[in-house]
C-alpha cells in the first residue's frame, strides 16, 4: 500500500508539472525560475491560510522567501522544516525577513490539517489557480525564490536535498539579500 502512495505522489507531481506547464511560452522561448535572477519580481496578490491577504509590491524593502510547495511533494515536505526554521527565526525577522511559503493548487481542507499535524507556522498564501507558479515559471517544487529589498530576484533554488546542502546556500543567499541596503524613497 505503501508503494501505491508513492507512485500517486509521483503521478500527482508529473500532473502538476505538465499543467502548469510549458504552453505559457512560444515556441522555443522556454523560461526557468532562474531566468528571473536579476529582474524585477513578478507581482501577485493571494490570500492565506488564515484568511489574510498578502501582495508582493507591498513588502518594498524586505526581503522575501517565498517557497512554491505541496502537501504531496516528498522534497517540499523535505524542505518545510528548514522553512519553519526560517520563518520562526526572529533575527532574520529583525533584519527584515519575511517567508511564504506559497501552496501549489490546493485547497484550505487539505493543507490545514498538514500544518496542524506537522506544528509549521509559517505564513501559507494559497495560489489556488498556479497563477503566481505560472509568473515564476515554476515547472517543479519546490521552487525557493530570494526576492530582495529593491524587489528583484535575487536567488532561486528548485528542488531541495538536505544530502546537498540546498538549506546552506538558501540560508547565505537570505543572509546576502539582507546585507544589501534598503532602496531609497
Amino acid at each position: 500500500m505503501k508503494r501505491f502512495g508513492k507512485i500517486a505522489s509521483l503521478l500527482a507531481a508529473v500532473a502538476l508539472f505538465a499543467s502548469v506547464g510549458f504552453a505559457a511560452q512560444p515556441q522555443g522561448q522556454q523560461a526557468t525560475p532562474q531566468s528571473l535572477e536579476g529582474k524585477a519580481a513578478p507581482d501577485f496578490a493571494l490570500k492565506t491560510l488564515d484568511g489574510k491577504d498578502v501582495k508582493l509590491s507591498d513588502q518594498k524593502g524586505k526581503v522575501v522567501l517565498i517557497d512554491f510547495w505541496a502537501t504531496w511533494c516528498p522534497p517540499c515536505r523535505e524542505s518545510l522544516p528548514h522553512l519553519e526554521k526560517t520563518a520562526t527565526d526572529t533575527t532574520l525577522a529583525e533584519k527584515g525577513l519575511v517567508v511564504w511559503a506559497v501552496n501549489a493548487r490546493e485547497t484550505k481542507d487539505k493543507i490545514e490539517p498538514f500544518m496542524k499535524e506537522n506544528k509549521y507556522t509559517f505564513s501559507v498564501p494559497m495560489d489556488t489557480d498556479g497563477a503566481a507558479m505560472g509568473k515564476y515559471h515554476v515547472r517543479g517544487i519546490p521552487t525557493t525564490v530570494i526576492v530582495g529589498r529593491d524587489g528583484k530576484v535575487k536567488k532561486v533554488f528548485v528542488g531541495f536535498s538536505n544530502q546537498s546542502g540546498t538549506a546552506d546556500q538558501i540560508h547565505k543567499a537570505v543572509e546576502a539579500a539582507l546585507a544589501e541596503e534598503s532602496p531609497t524613497a
